[in-house]
């Protein structure tokens, strides 16, 4: 029984290591650029804050419309007193009392035919507003996809890193075999080698660093994605050995891009929502007309009357334009600030976008050097390589070389990285972020 027991558990023990290992080596789920913006932009809470927004500006903007049709109401009431409402004194002998319990009840509708224009113009206003959640929404999506792009390409900055280095450690191993055959020989002393080492040490660790810091990147990724904070997701992109085009195609006039951005729209959007306020605070002080019809009934004297009628109401507000007129320059202030900052921020605008250019061109022309660089980084290594096998050069140099020829592509790794980041941060800058 004991021995059976023992089996068991280590049955189970097998299970267990079993299933640890299978899920250590399933790989991470892989995804393109585009997937992973889908899913950011179908699972972020700011896109659900935006979209629930945008559905509130909507009702809002149906409400206002239901203010066109007639108001509609209806009441009844009864009532019973102690003492009798009307009382007469018949020739000072008794009291004649009427009049001590009733009931009446109606219905009647009241069509606005002039509101000082605050009906049209609260629609107008409600309909700037859902259009302003509607860009604000886009703004939003716009603002997550950047986000994305932005962990998607550190990512693959990271993993090319990577590449380079394991390349750089499989040289040094190569490296490493060939002068501990030379220690042997007694052709060099133990000083090389150890040299030799040390720098693979310093790229192992560089490699513990970039591993780490892929791992990061991949949850982080995921996370922005929606999919957890447990979840990494991988992608299989890579950095091209060719330096891309130049992206003359993408440049835009700033004055032509200016209406096209979401901030642009915004601001326009706050000049006309100013405007429509004001005019609705001017119609608050103007006459309001407004016809109506009802059915009436009654029931005061043990009789019931019922009868129908119209009517027209005109209400003329004349003190009201006392503490009104304040009211009204308020909001032209408001109005005139609003102008004002539409002129200020649309040049700050304009000059943003002509930064987010300056930001590419400058990382396009990095990117050239370092790929310049490159080639002759591997130029001098081989050349190196040749005389330290000759004889001609120390390990020193050869290590040297190596160096820089792993600095070269580091650099132009991260170039391109940040090239293909102030890509998408110029399309954005200049509102065509959502074409792209």
């Amino acid at each position: 029984m004991k021995l059976s027991h023992n089996i068991t558990i280590g049955a189970i023990a097998l299970v267990i290591a079993g299933t640890h290992a299978a899920a250590q080596t399933i790989p991470d789920s892989v995804y393109t650029l585009e997937q992973c913006k889908e899913l950011a932009l179908a699972n972020n809470a700011d896109i659900r804050t935006a979209e629930n927004n945008l559905k509130a500006a909507i009702e809002t903007r149906k409400e206002a419309f239901t203010k066109y049709f007639p108001e509609v109401s209806a009441g009844a009431s009864a009532f019973k007193t102690h003492n009798d409402v009307v009382q007469y004194d018949v020739l000072d002998m008794f009291t004649l009392g009427i009049i001590n319990k009733g009931k009446t009840a109606g219905i009647w509708a009241l069509q606005p035919i002039f509101m000082g224009g605050q009906i049209v113009n609260g629609n107008k206003l409600a309909k700037v507003g859902e259009e302003a959640a509607r860009i604000r929404k886009e703004q939003s999506a716009d603002l997550v996809g950047l986000q994305t792009e932005a962990l998607y390409w550190q990512l693959v900055t990271l993993k090319a890193q990577k590449k380079t280095v394991e390349s750089a450690l499989s040289m040094l191993k190569s490296l490493e075999a060939q002068v501990k055959a030379a220690v042997d020989a007694g052709i060099v002393t133990s000083n090389d080698l150890l040299k030799v080492n040390l720098k693979k040490n310093g790229f192992q660790s560089d490699l513990i660093d970039l591993d780490n810091g892929i791992e990061l990147m991949k949850r982080l990724l995921a996370q922005q994605m929606g999919l957890g904070t447990e979840a990494k997701a991988d992608i299989n992109e890579i950095v091209p050995d060719s330096v891309p085009a130049y992206p003359s195609r993408l440049y835009m006039a700033t004055s032509e891009a200016l209406g096209q951005t979401a901030d642009h729209k915004l601001l326009v959007k706050n000049v006309e929502a100013k405007a429509l306020e004001k005019k609705m605070e001017t119609g608050s002080y103007l006459p309001k007309v407004g016809v109506g019809a009802g059915w009436f009934y009654h029931d005061i004297f043990n009789q019931n009357h019922n009868f129908g009628g119209v009517m027209v109401t005109v209400s003329v507000p004349i003190s009201g334009w006392w503490g009104g007129s304040h009211a009204i320059k308020r909001k032209s202030l408001e109005l005139a600030n609003a102008r004002t900052e539409l002129e200020n921020l649309s040049q700050k605008l304009e000059i943003e976008m002509s930064d987010k250019w300056d930001n590419l061109t400058a990382a396009y022309r990095k990117m050239e050097i370092a790929s310049e660089a490159i080639a002759q980084s591997k130029e001098n290594l081989r050349i190196t390589q040749a005389y330290y096998d000759a004889g001609m050069n120390t390990i020193t140099d050869l290590l040297d070389a190596q160096t820089l020829y792993r600095q070269a592509q580091d650099d132009y790794i991260g170039a391109y990285g940040m090239f293909k980041i102030s890509e998408a941060q110029y399309l954005n800058a200049t509102g065509r972020f959502g074409e792209n």
